[in-house]
């Protein structure tokens, strides 16, 4: 049985500068468990939002739930916050959650990454997870006003993870350089993507193509992209790149692109509410990975295997440990690949990663290697290997 003797929320500053919740919890005998969460530039329109302000009474009473019983175990204690998720915001309670889980495994005296492989029935074996790293940000990250391919990315089936980061660094490395030189780099976005206003999409995959080939890392590393077309369609249109798309003429770029690059993987290729255009490109393109975020916003009942095979997990998006692994269990059950994702705006806290390594997930995304937010996770990643 645990009792909770001291809970603590304060403000800290995330990779923005702008207040993120960080949640301090001592359970026992004075074992201390820290947690803090990160937000999105724009929260898709399914996700549990977050919160600026907190309402303090709702806090007091929540406070006062967790103080008066002994908790037995993680869903216990995220059942009581969960009742108060939409009135706290999913800031707070995933905060709250994490920390917990950090604190309960140390007093249970096991890794957080084998707490978590048991929480999810995950077995323990060797660690093998694929990268997905941002090489160019655009879109909503770019503050782009006609819409754009948020992230164009690596994927990288490279093993073990530290052998993963050199071939990361290389390909990052080159592409800065030739940017720089060229005075082309305008800067970074939120997910250390290298912003390139002056770059079609088109020389973008060209220049990206053309350096994993030439660095002969073209058998292992492919290209990723996050279309994240939610965040640009309007009343049955996407205005893409300054033109109005129908959902047709959208597939069809998206099929151009992969006729003419290695791409493996596309995540959210069409709003949420666009199912039909969902189900073609998963169904016409048996060799690529389309993979579900703001359409599912890791949440069970949006879970539906025949829009995608594969599900992007941000804890953040439902707002506990235990509905991120319950998540987790469905779209496994429905033979769905996993991502276990950061977001825009993040904070130093290495969790994901833990809860990456202990559910065995598919891939991980955690950005560019750039900004200490993101070397964070690079470097937790390292440890764990």
């Amino acid at each position: 049985m645990i009792k909770v003797k001291e809970l603590k929320l304060r403000k800290i500053l995330n990779s923005e500068g702008k207040d993120a919740i960080e949640t301090e919890i001592i359970i026992n005998k004075n074992i201390k468990g820290i947690a803090s969460t990160p937000s999105a530039i724009i929260p898709g329109k399914r996700e549990i939002i977050s919160k600026n302000e907190l309402n303090k009474n709702e806090l007091s009473k929540m406070f006062d739930e967790i103080y008066n019983i002994k908790i037995e175990n993680q869903e216990q204690f995220d059942n009581i916050i969960n009742k108060y998720k939409n009135v706290l915001g999913a800031n707070v309670c995933l905060s709250l959650s994490l920390a917990f889980a950090r604190a309960y495994s140390k007093m249970k005296k096991t890794s957080l990454v084998k707490y978590i492989s048991k929480l999810g029935c995950v077995e323990n074996r060797s660690i093998e997870i694929k990268s997905l790293v941002t090489i160019f940000s655009s879109g909503v990250h770019n503050k782009s006003v006609n819409g754009d391919i948020q992230n164009i990315m690596i994927s990288v089936d490279i093993q073990p993870f530290s052998k993963a980061v050199k071939a990361i660094i290389e390909i990052y490395n080159r592409i800065e350089k030739e940017l720089k030189d060229k005075n082309l780099l305008k800067g970074y976005g939120t997910s250390s993507g290298m912003i390139v206003e002056k770059f079609s999409t088109e020389e973008k995959f060209e220049i990206l193509s053309k350096t994993i080939k030439k660095l002969d890392y073209d058998e292992n590393i492919t290209i990723a992209i996050d279309v994240a077309a939610e965040h640009f369609y309007k009343n049955n249109f996407y205005t893409y790149q300054g033109k109005k798309l129908n959902s047709k003429k959208l597939y069809n770029t998206l099929k151009e692109y992969i006729k003419k690059y290695n791409i493996t993987y596309i995540e959210d290729p069409f709003d949420s509410n666009d199912e039909i255009w969902w189900e073609k490109i998963k169904n016409e393109n048996p060799n690529i990975l389309i993979f579900g975020d703001d359409i599912f916003a890791t949440q069970d009942k949006y879970i539906n295997k025949e829009l995608a095979n594969g599900i992007v997990i941000k804890m953040n998006q439902v707002g506990t440990l235990t509905d991120t692994i319950n998540t987790f269990e469905n779209a496994r059950k429905s033979k769905m690949s996993i991502c276990i994702s950061h977001r825009s705006i993040e904070t130093e806290d290495t969790f994901m990663c833990d809860l990456a390594i202990g559910l065995r997930a598919n891939y991980i995304k955690i950005g560019g290697p750039r900004r200490g937010d993101r070397i964070a996770k690079y470097n937790q990643l390292l440890r764990l290997e």
